[in-house]
């Protein structure tokens, strides 16, 4: 399974009710009829990175963690509100203290910077600084105080599944041109304290007793998203290109979209038995909730493992090496020369994975 894939299944199983003083930045706002006379997109970007590394720079912290973290979450009103007398002065702009206001991306950019050095100072002593600066940027300092309390240390493993959550975010960001070429210029290479994305019962175990029915819907979407991923990794795969070599056919996608399918039905039928309530989830409740977070993420993992571009370019491309020269009957000879697994030469030579081969990954 390739990491960017990985990282991204994590994304989408580990979200447990809402993020603690920030949101995410797909959040709606009105537009207003200025909105028109703005910069193009790509000239408003630029802009944000330029801002970025301003204020990185005022505040004593580095530019890759700002240019993360603002792709991350977005400031809660309240928090910008508490920190904008401390802030004001060296941020030079002035704000009414509305939503609106903080629209504009020097200052809440800015007013992001000050609240990461914060973060960045308090953890300086902390080979994990970076990221756990992050941590508190989006789940509020008082939530990591709680797993590390003398900002020492590391951090628990498994990690909590907001933890999870909000690493997964981090990784992710990590990608972006942006983030890349600061952390080059920084010469930094950001440790992300935890353990590899989570699934199955070890995933269902992070899940807190707390879980309200508003984290449990909102974790049910996530997890349909999950398997639309996985969906889309289906549909990206090309029996007829590759399957000459790989053995993987057009039936072998068929059993895997029919173990999403149902999948996607026990998620459609546990969905409706979460409450639209901030009350915390009954027994029987976080019960099935922990049970459609372990089924549903093993079976992404498992389509994702056995479907994806990363396994399936690189099976095709070593049986292809060693049968350059060797009749498609002595495949499986192939298979064993360039050192496959008996599972993994057995797909080669058969050309089906089918229902059998998903259960045998489920097992593993």
């Amino acid at each position: 399974m390739s990491a960017a894939k990985g990282k991204a299944v994590a994304v989408a199983l580990v979200g447990v009710g809402a993020i603690a003083a920030f949101g995410f930045s797909g959040s709606a706002h009105a537009a207003e009829p200025e909105e028109k006379k703005k910069p193009a997109p790509s000239k408003a970007k630029v802009s944000r990175v330029t801002l970025a590394v301003k204020y990185a720079k005022v505040f004593g912290v580095p530019a890759s963690l700002v240019l993360a973290a603002i792709s991350v979450g977005r400031m809660s009103l309240k928090t910008a509100k508490d920190i904008w007398p401390k802030a004001a002065a060296k941020i030079g702009k002035t704000w009414d203290g509305t939503a609106q206001g903080l629209k504009d991306d020097a200052i809440s950019i800015g007013l992001s910077a000050y609240y990461l050095g914060l973060w960045w100072k308090r953890y300086k002593k902390n080979p994990r600084q970076w990221i756990l600066a992050g941590y508190a940027y989006i789940l509020g300092p008082g939530r990591v105080r709680k797993v590390l309390p003398n900002d020492a240390g590391t951090l628990p493993k498994p990690l909590p599944a907001d933890f999870v959550r909000v690493k997964a975010s981090f990784a992710k960001a990590l990608t972006k041109p942006e983030v890349k070429k600061a952390l080059a210029q920084e010469k930094r290479t950001p440790a992300l304290s935890g353990a590899a994305p989570l699934y199955g019962k070890a995933l269902a175990n992070t899940i807190p007793a707390e879980t309200t029915g508003y984290g449990a819907r909102k974790m049910f979407g996530e997890m349909t998203q999950a398997l639309a991923n996985a969906y889309s990794t289906l549909q990206s795969y090309d029996p007829n290109r590759i399957a000459e070599r790989s053995g993987i056919d057009a039936g072998s996608v068929k059993a895997a979209r029919d173990y999403l399918d149902s999948t996607n039905a026990m998620l459609a039928k546990y969905y409706k038995q979460m409450p639209e309530s901030s009350n915390k989830l009954t027994a029987d409740q976080l019960n099935k909730l922990k049970v459609a977070a372990s089924t549903s993420s093993v079976a992404v993992k498992t389509v994702n493992d056995l479907f994806g571009t990363s396994w399936a370019m690189e099976l095709t491309k070593e049986i292809g090496k060693a049968a350059v020269e060797v009749p498609k009957q002595v495949l499986h000879g192939a298979a064993e020369a360039v050192g496959l697994d008996k599972t993994s030469a057995a797909i080669a030579v058969a050309g089906i994975i089918g229902a059998g081969v998903l259960v045998l990954a489920i097992k593993k």
